[in-house]
Order: C-alpha cells, then sequence, then structure tokens
C-alpha cells in the first residue's frame, strides 16, 4: 500500500542536492535515467528548460510506502526504487527519471523522491499530465495517485481507498519557497535537526539547534543564527496549547527587520509540537534499542571472561598436579576468535544496506560506472530479469489460481455425475424387486 504527493520544482539542481543529500548520504538505493555523477540530472533539466517559457524544470513525486517494505532489508529497498521508476515511467514514458529512495524519513518508513524532468524526449512539449493528486474530468486530467493504484495492483500490493489531502511535510512544502529564501534555510535547517538521532525531546531538539549555529555553511562562512521560540497560545483554536516559532537571523535584509519569524505550523505539519512527537519517539526506540544491544554484548564479554578466568585455573591447577609446566596458556579471551560480538555499529548496517544504481534506462551502454564505493556498476540485465521474473511469478500465481478454480468445478462436475449414476442403480434396483402384476393368459 502507498499514498503519493506531488509538488513541481522550479529548481532541479536544489532538488536534486536535497533529495541525495552530500555524497547521496541520503539516497539509500538509487535510479537514474542520466549517467554520470550527482548533478548530471539537473544539469540536463537545466538545458532542456532555459531556452523556454517554462518555469518548473522538474516534477517532483513523492511516493510512500507503509509496512509493505522492511527500510532494514536491502532486498525490500530495492524493489521499492524500482516500483518508484516503474511509477515515474508509468506517467511519462518518454522523460527522463531520478528515483532516490530513503528510509530516513518521520518514522522510518520506505518512500520514494520521483523527479521528472518537464520535457517529453519525443514532442519536444513540456509534461501536462499527472500533476494533480486525483483524476480531473476537467480537461481529462490523470492523477498521480490513480496512477500509482493501478501500479500496486498489477504487482500484488494492497491499494488504498480514497484518500483526500494530507497536511504536506517539508520534503514537499519546501517546493513552496523559493532557492535560498530564509523561509527554506529555516525548514532545512529543522529538517536536519529534527533527523539528528540526539533529538529525542524538545530540550534536546533546541540544543541541536544552537550547536548548528556554530557550524560553518556550505560557503565557509558562519550560517544566520537560528532559534526555536515555544509559548502558549492565549486564544485562538490553540488556546492554552503549545506554538512553536522559528526566528532566523536576516543578514540579508529581506523583511527589513533583524530577524525572520515564522510559526512551525506554516512551514510544515512536521514542525509542530505534535508532528516533532513522531521524531522524539522514532529516536527513543532507536536508543533503547541500543542500549538494550550494548547490555547484551556485555553480558556476553562477561561471561567470556569468566569462563577464561576458569579455564585458566584449571590449567594451572593440572600443572601443578603434573608437576610440568607446559608454558603459559594464552586463553585472553579478546585474543580468541569469536568470543567478542560487539554489536554491528548503525554506520556500517547503513553502508552495508546503500545501494545506489547510475544510469539506468536509456544510454545504458553509455552509462558511467567510475564513481567508486558511492555508485558501483548496475546489472542493468540483472534488473530487467528481476522485473521479468516479478512479472512470471504474478502471471504463474494467477494461473495457477485459475487451474484451482477449474479443477473445483471439475470436482462438483464429478460429484454431480456420481450422484446421478446411484439415483440410477437404486431405480433400477427397486424395478427388479418389484412384484410382477401383468397380464394372465
Amino acid at each position: 500500500m502507498s499514498t503519493t504527493h506531488y509538488s513541481p520544482s522550479n529548481s532541479a539542481a536544489d532538488t536534486e542536492r536535497y533529495v541525495r543529500g552530500k555524497d547521496n548520504s541520503r539516497g539509500v538505493a538509487i535510479t537514474c535515467d542520466v549517467p554520470g555523477p550527482p548533478g548530471t540530472f539537473a544539469a540536463r533539466a537545466r538545458a532542456l528548460t532555459q531556452n523556454t517559457r517554462r518555469e518548473v524544470e522538474v516534477l517532483h513525486y513523492r511516493q510512500s510506502f507503509g509496512e509493505d517494505f522492511d527500510p532494514k532489508d536491502p532486498n525490500h529497498v530495492q524493489r521499492a526504487n524500482d516500483l518508484g521508476y516503474l511509477l515515474g515511467k508509468k506517467m511519462h514514458p518518454h522523460a527522463d527519471v531520478l528515483v532516490v529512495t530513503h528510509t530516513d524519513g518521520r518514522g522510518g518508513k520506505v518512500h520514494n523522491h520521483i523527479l521528472v524532468i518537464n520535457h517529453d524526449d519525443s514532442t519536444g512539449k513540456a509534461l501536462s499530465d499527472y500533476r494533480t493528486f486525483h483524476d480531473r474530468k476537467a480537461g481529462n486530467q490523470h492523477g498521480v495517485q490513480s496512477a500509482n493504484d493501478e501500479l500496486m495492483a498489477e504487482h500484488g500490493l494492497s491499494v488504498v481507498k480514497r484518500i483526500e489531502h494530507q497536511p504536506k511535510d517539508w520534503e514537499l512544502r519546501r517546493e513552496d519557497f523559493a532557492e535560498g529564501s530564509l523561509d527554506r534555510q529555516m525548514g532545512d535547517r529543522m529538517t536536519a535537526a529534527l533527523e539528528d538521532p540526539r533529538s529525542t525531546s524538545k530540550a534536546a531538539l533546541i540544543a541541536v539547534l544552537d550547536e548548528q549555529n556554530q557550524l560553518p555553511g556550505d560557503d565557509g562562512r558562519a550560517v544566520p543564527r537560528m532559534r526555536l521560540h515555544t509559548s502558549i497560545a492565549k486564544k485562538g483554536k490553540r488556546q492554552g496549547l503549545e506554538t512553536w516559532t522559528l526566528y532566523i537571523e536576516d543578514q540579508r535584509g529581506e523583511t527589513g527587520r533583524a530577524e525572520r519569524r515564522k510559526r512551525t505550523s506554516v512551514l510544515s505539519a512536521d514542525f509542530t509540537p505534535e508532528g516533532t512527537q513522531a521524531f522524539f519517539d522514532y529516536h527513543q526506540q532507536n536508543h533503547i534499542q541500543k542500549e538494550q544491544d550494548n547490555e547484551r554484548s556485555a553480558r556476553t564479554d562477561e561471561a567470556a571472561r569468566r569462563a577464561a578466568s576458569a579455564a585458566r585455573h584449571a590449567a594451572s591447577a593440572a600443572c601443578g598436579a603434573g608437576g610440568q609446566d607446559d608454558g603459559d596458556i594464552d586463553l585472553d579471551p579478546h585474543r580468541r576468535r569469536n568470543t567478542e560480538q560487539p554489536s554491528r555499529r548503525i554506520g556500517a548496517a547503513a553502508a552495508e544496506a546503500r545501494l545506489v544504481r547510475e544510469g539506468h534506462g536509456r544510454g545504458d551502454e553509455q552509462a558511467d560506472r567510475g564513481h567508486g564505493a558511492a555508485a558501483p556498476a548496475i546489472d542493468h540485465a540483472g534488473i530487467r530479469a528481476r522485473t521479468r521474473r516479478l512479472l512470471d511469478e504474478r502471471e504463474h500465481e494467477e494461473r495457477a489460481a485459475r487451474d484451482r478454480a477449474d479443477a473445483e468445478l471439475a470436482r462438483q462436475r464429478a460429484r454431480r455425475e456420481a450422484d446421478r449414476r446411484r439415483s440410477f442403480i437404486a431405480d433400477v434396483r427397486e424395478d427388479t424387486d418389484r412384484e410382477d402384476d401383468g397380464m394372465e393368459l
């Protein structure tokens, strides 16, 4: 089961940088029609739209999955990425597509960011379809959610009932603010703070935001100071409830004031006291799990040390009884294989799960496969074979279901035929046993 959202982007470069993250850090699986390093996709989008009147450079879709896919299973993550690519091509078969799969959102659910260049390679025109959520009768406009539902049904996944728009989170809401604006800076920095594992409470979040003020920006200069102010609403719909407001230093004089002020609820539902609680709960659960893993590891190490100590005492006793010294016996658990089982680091697990695939689709032969560990070589034939195998498995399941239904009909016909034969034999026997009432001669 999955849901979708759509928002246009006037800056392909900014949107690509955001969804990829630094050095593809946010993308656990990536598929791209345009071969080359990060930024090549945005450069092509810019080249195709700069000599036209189009303001929109890419169409930005997000495809969010529920419990269908495990974010810790690389195979599940890869299949979700494949479905994102299929959705992009289902809607716009003649346009270039970039799909970046994330697992770092609220709750850690698997979701895809699908970027489509606003250019139809077959007609040379801008893309006009799938720019609404639901189907629209006016203009025969096809909606994104209906295309996604069809794709889910084709691949044997559940389809949600008709849903309405939900409050946008920052990943889509940010497209409504100009690139480089103070509002977009506030949203990006607030998102980075919420995704920090240390943000387990409001106080911890404020501490992370304060730490950001000490870090240099991308240009090496100090970033604008930003702070979070909390208060209790005295009137309105939220009277008596906590409200949050972000303040950011206005170094360029955009507002004519020393600081730009914005209610967090205006920026995104993620930044409200209720929305941030989901991030806090997620990080708290991870901390608890890590503490439990560390405790189990400590118990294992202690048991190993006790066993080694007992072995050394036994060896010393044996040497004393036999009058022979066989030399020092090194039973230090730290030098024996398989005695220590430290818990896996989260970063290492994430690195193992990261599957970066560039150059998928058009131009496979020219795809650049030399990006080192961040972009390993891609088995395009394997990808296509996997898709074909999924379709074959689905067809096999449908055929088996039909065969089972046909077999049941055959059994029902056989039972009816057997009942008729038994009835006929019973009638014949009854006639044979009946007394002859014929005429006397």
